[in-house]
C-alpha cells in the first residue's frame, strides 16, 4: 500500500536526481564559460603579439641604412593587411569555438533535460511495482496505460479497496483524468 512516507522519500529522492543533475549542469556551464574567456584571452594575447611584430618589423623597415628601407611604406601596406587578416582568422575562429561551445550546452540541457525526464518517470510507477519487484508485479488492471476511460471503468467493480487506491494513485501520477478519479474516490469510500 502506499503510504504517506514512502511518498515523501520517493519525492526526496526525486529532489536529490534534481539537485544533481543542475549542479552537473552548472558545473559544466561553468567550464564553458571558462572555455570562452580561456579563447577570448588568446585572441587579446595574438593581437598584442601581431601589433607587437608589426612595431618591429617597422623599426626594421624604417632603420636609416637598411636597404628595406627605400621599400618601407610598401611593406608596411603588405603587412598591416597580412595583420588585418590574422585578426579577422582570429575573430572568426572565436566565434566559430562560441558556436560549438553554444551548440554543446544546448545538447548538454537536451541530454539533461531527457535524463530528468527518465528519473521522474521511474518515480511515477506504482509502489507496488517497487515493492514486489518489477517481475513479479502485476497491475489491478492489465494494460491500462492503454485502456479509455470507458475500458478502465468497467473491471473497477471487481478490485479490492486496495487495488482501487493503487490505480487511483498511479491514474493520478500519470493521465490525471478526473472522471476515473471520481469514480475510483466514489468506489474507495463506499467500500470503507
Amino acid at each position: 500500500m502506499f503510504d504517506k512516507e514512502t511518498y515523501m522519500m520517493d519525492r526526496n529522492a526525486s529532489g536529490r536526481i534534481d539537485q544533481r543533475a543542475q549542479g552537473a549542469q552548472a558545473e559544466w556551464l561553468g567550464a564553458m564559460q571558462s572555455l570562452a574567456e580561456q579563447i577570448q584571452k588568446q585572441q587579446q594575447n595574438s593581437q598584442q603579439m601581431t601589433q607587437e611584430l608589426i612595431n618591429t618589423y617597422m623599426q626594421l623597415l624604417n632603420t636609416p641604412g637598411s636597404y628595406l628601407s627605400g621599400q618601407a611604406e610598401q611593406h608596411q601596406q603588405t603587412l598591416q593587411q597580412t595583420a588585418q587578416q590574422w585578426m579577422e582568422q582570429a575573430q572568426h575562429q572565436q566565434q566559430s569555438f562560441q558556436q560549438q561551445a553554444q551548440q554543446q550546452q544546448q545538447s548538454f540541457q537536451q541530454m539533461t533535460q531527457e535524463v530528468l525526464g527518465s528519473y521522474s518517470q521511474l518515480f511515477n510507477i506504482p509502489l507496488s511495482y517497487a515493492k514486489e519487484g518489477f517481475r513479479e508485479a502485476r497491475f489491478p488492471i492489465e494494460g491500462y496505460d492503454e485502456l479509455t476511460v470507458e475500458e478502465v471503468s468497467a473491471p473497477l467493480g471487481s478490485l479490492s479497496a486496495e487495488e482501487l487506491r493503487e490505480v487511483r494513485d498511479y491514474e493520478e501520477r500519470t493521465k490525471n483524468r478526473d472522471t476515473i478519479l471520481e469514480q475510483l474516490d466514489r468506489k474507495i469510500r463506499s467500500g470503507s
